[in-house]
């Protein structure tokens, strides 16, 4: 008996050790996330736990393709413009006359000054932290949200500082303001310190140098041809400022100042790009009503039309409404100048391609509320721009018109020249087609008795059986779109031949030839010949 209850004992202690494995095994494997109500999660779960919330400029860090654009060239130089932009807004609004730029002698940091009125430097009332800080390490935090500090701007997100802040491996910021100087310094977005009064100085101004991360960028060197070609431009933008660029890499200092505007712009883009004037004049137009808007434009006997378009001093590479507009605004005074004067030839029709072709404008647009497609700012999508250029160009143009008959008339002459090379080429493809498909069908095998239609889509090839049955077939089809080929009785077994033999066999070299899609290495589906294939047996 004593034996029985012992055995009992150590059989029942056997099985509780067994469930106490069993326990911390199923512990260990629910034991990794729990909910936010501190049960254990399952596998694939998701709850507020998995919902990460970034701060500050960690948002940049982490995608910053979706504030400049990508981390190629393109992205790395975005972050001047951005710099750039913010010192020439103070320039559009009347603070300031003067963009100096200076590029390090290894290419890899820029500096950007102007002598506006200094981004303010006391404390904000939200953050409180000095403006400048907040500025640069907040992202939506300016001046450019309401007229009241500025009527137009380009950099108006009020993000362009902070992401470059955020992308920079190293910023300085320096703001003269009342008499004194304060400098604060920052390290991949976040202050290395307080911001701090350095002296007592004269005049005004901001100035801000950064060096892009690497750890962000494929590459760290700027372009130096790039910045000047772009700063050049800015300069013809804004009549009366003075950019100054001071290219250490080279060791060039560029000054760039015009006060002919946009219309020295556009010939210098015309005689650059070698395009030769159809007309000795330029028509050019400025409207003070807002949107605000300046327009030079000229033909000329390139193909096609070129048209460099601005809104607040920021290139839209991608246009937007307000290209729109002016496209619109030229047809429109193109048009009405050939109807009132009955300039139109018997047989010529113009489309509004061949009414712009040659066209070379610049175009610039001022606006308080521009509403940007994305952070970049290449495309405008303000709806009321297009019809605002449209109809103050088109007016305006045609009053030109009226006024220069000689450039007038060179402008029609340039678009009934178009559209009859429009129409010669496309009567020169036709003819091209119909040579290829003649003396494609004179490479087609003799038996072949092929369909008129030369569209595959509609055609159908039926593959008979002897003579014979050819013959009949023939006499049953739809010359329009089925084809016959007669084929002897017996066709080689290519399963057991070789290739030369199969080459060399009579009746597989027709339907090659007939398929028109070839074999191997040349096979191309694309040139099949007919869509439809049916064999008759």
């Amino acid at each position: 008996m004593a034996a029985t209850s012992t055995a009992r004992k150590k059989a029942r202690g056997k099985k509780s050790s067994s469930k106490g494995r069993k326990k911390t095994a199923a512990k260990k494997k629910t034991s990794g996330k729990k909910k936010a109500d501190g049960k254990p999660q399952k596998k694939g779960a998701y709850s507020a736990k998995d919902i990460s919330v970034l701060k500050g400029l960690e948002p940049v860090r982490m995608r910053p393709a979706m504030y400049i654009g990508g981390v190629d060239k393109n992205g790395l130089h975005h972050l001047v413009w951005e710099v750039v932009d913010n010192a020439i807004d103070e320039v559009i609004n009347g603070h300031a006359t003067t963009v100096e730029v200076e590029l390090d002698k290894d290419s890899s940091g820029i500096e950007v000054s102007d002598n506006g009125r200094g981004i303010p430097v006391d404390k904000h009332p939200e953050t409180n932290r000095p403006a400048l800080e907040t500025i640069l390490t907040t992202l939506h935090a300016g001046g450019k949200f309401d007229s009241g500090s500025y009527i137009h701007s380009g950099g108006l997100h009020g993000v362009g500082a902070s992401v470059v802040n955020a992308l920079s491996k190293e910023m300085i910021a320096r703001v003269k303001r009342d008499g004194k100087e304060y400098e604060q310094r920052y390290r991949r977005g976040k202050p290395k310190g307080d911001m701090k009064l350095v002296r007592k100085v004269k005049g005004r101004g901001t100035t801000i140098y950064f060096k892009p991360d690497p750890e962000i960028f494929r590459s760290t060197k700027f372009d130096t041809k790039r910045i000047r070609e772009t700063l050049e431009a800015r300069a013809y933008l804004h009549r009366g400022l003075k950019i100054i660029y001071r290219d250490r890499v080279k060791g060039v200092t560029d000054t760039f100042q015009f006060d002919a505007g946009i219309k020295a712009y556009l010939e210098k883009l015309v005689k650059e790009r070698g395009f030769k004037p159809t007309h000795d004049f330029m028509f050019y137009q400025e409207c003070k009503k807002e949107p605000q808007m300046e327009v030079a434009l000229q033909w000329t006997d390139e193909p096609g039309e070129y048209i460099r378009s601005y809104v607040n001093g920021v290139y839209t590479r991608d246009g937007g409404t307000h290209e729109q507009g002016l496209r619109t605004g030229v047809v429109r005074a193109v048009r009405n100048y050939i109807d009132i004067h009955d300039l139109q030839p018997r047989g010529v029709s113009l489309t509004p391609d061949d009414l712009r072709e040659g066209l070379s404008a610049v175009l610039s647009v001022y606006h308080l509320d521009p509403q940007f497609q994305g952070q970049t700012k290449e495309k405008l999508n303000n709806p009321e721009v297009s019809s605002h250029v449209a109809s103050s160009v088109g007016a305006n143009l045609e009053l030109y018109f009226n006024s220069n008959p000689t450039t007038a008339k060179a402008v029609v002459a340039r678009a009934i020249l178009a559209s009859k090379a429009r129409r010669a080429s496309r009567d020169a493809v036709l003819q091209v087609k119909r040579k290829t498909a003649v003396s494609h069908r004179l490479n087609l095998p003799g038996k072949l008795a092929d369909c008129e239609s030369t569209r595959p889509a509609k055609s159908e090839l039926f593959i008979v059986e002897g003579d014979s049955a050819g013959g009949s077939a023939k006499q049953a089809r739809s010359r329009k779109t089925q084809a016959i080929l007669p084929l002897r009785g017996k066709v080689l077994n290519t399963e057991q031949a070789s290739l030369a033999k199969v080459m060399a066999n009579k009746e597989l070299s027709d339907m090659l030839s007939a398929l028109g899609c070839g074999m191997g290495a040349s096979f191309n589906i694309s040139q099949l010949r007919y869509h439809k294939i049916i064999i008759m047996t």
